[in-house]
């Protein structure tokens, strides 16, 4: 007897954090489970994936400096960062694929209006490379929801007991909470971006 469907194949996505030398201890602490934690537990629950997060630092990155009002320079001198970054990893044996991120985490935003930022390529609107700051516990989702194709116009207001901002609402209204997971539009967003990379 054979099977008629193939069983799912489970995929790493490897996320490499490198936490700003800005970041205070109190918040590298709880780091991941206040930034990082509800994103991974959503993101594997609608996809086949392994999220697999590698905290790192250390100079050049950890004093990258990422404020400036124009963030499209700054996410360029960021990949340029990433890139060499990621080769270095790779020479001390990591293992990285198309799907692969960069993320810098930092203490502060780039700029009055920006809490982060990500470098997005066509077709799929996504990359590899991100910023984001800890001011608020929605923005690592959100840059690296980005990444994997997700946007801010298939966000959505829910409710949970109250209403709240699904990750990739363009500007939080503090007055809803967070819900801590993507719109059914852009859950599909993002199942097409990994079945475009598989």
């Amino acid at each position: 007897m054979t099977p008629t469907t193939k069983p799912s194949q489970i995929k790493d996505l490897m996320i490499f954090a490198m936490i700003h030398e800005d970041v205070p201890a109190s918040t590298k602490e709880t780091i991941y489970a206040d930034h990082f934690q509800p994103f991974v537990k959503e993101l594997e629950s609608f996809t086949d994936l392994r999220v697999n997060i590698v905290f790192g630092g250390g100079s050049p990155y950890s004093n990258f400096n990422y404020k400036g009002d124009d963030e499209m320079q700054t996410l360029r001198r960021w990949e340029a960062l990433g890139i060499k970054f990621l080769d270095e990893a790779r020479k001390e044996g990591f293992q990285t694929n198309s799907l692969t991120k960069v993320i810098l985490v930092t203490k502060d935003h780039l700029n009055d209006k920006t809490g982060g930022a990500a470098l997005l390529w066509p077709p799929f609107g996504a990359g590899t490379f991100a910023i984001a700051s800890t001011t608020s516990f929605i923005t690592v989702g959100h840059e690296i929801g980005h990444l994997l194709g997700a946007k801010h116009e298939d966000s959505k207001v829910q409710y949970n007991g109250w209403w709240c901002e699904t990750y990739m609402t363009p500007q939080r209204n503090v007055l809803r909470s967070i819900c801590y997971n993507f719109s059914p539009t852009n859950r599909q967003n993002i199942k097409n971006y990994l079945n475009h990379r598989a």
